[in-house]
């Protein structure tokens, strides 16, 4: 199993980066953590992460903020998941964001804390 360190999004859909070819994505768009903020203005999951301490040693941050953007967008789109209830209203849930989330792998257990972060943003308490 990847640690999903590498989750990257392509053409605004999350893939791991280390188990494609890159040559198979050639013209598609590309957005890596990198691409979300910048230092001087963070993208409101990067604020998140940083105020409810979700990035402990960091190692799987870039991979977790990534990941955690995707689910937001993906619960916004309607769009189930294996705990999903009612497959006609996707609804957001904490169980939704930890199975969403659960590819990706955190040495620190900083679990708790990346799901605040992500509840903050979807709740838009992130600057």
């Amino acid at each position: 199993m990847a640690s999903a360190a590498c989750t990257v999004h392509v053409n605004g859909t999350r893939i791991n980066s280390c188990l494609s070819l890159a040559v198979t994505h050639d013209g598609d768009e590309i957005t890596t953590i990198e691409g979300l903020g910048r230092p001087e203005q963070l993208h409101p999951m990067q604020a998140a992460f940083v105020e409810c301490d979700g990035f402990q040693c960091g190692y799987c941050t870039p991979g977790q903020i990534m990941a955690a953007v995707a689910t937001l967008d993906e619960i916004g789109r309607g769009v189930p998941s294996h705990v999903t209830e009612d497959l006609n209203d996707v609804a957001y849930s904490d169980l939704e964001v930890r199975e969403r989330m659960s590819g990706n792998i955190c040495r620190c257990a900083a679990y708790p804390n990346i799901v605040q972060a992500v509840r903050q943003v979807h709740d838009g308490g992130a600057e």
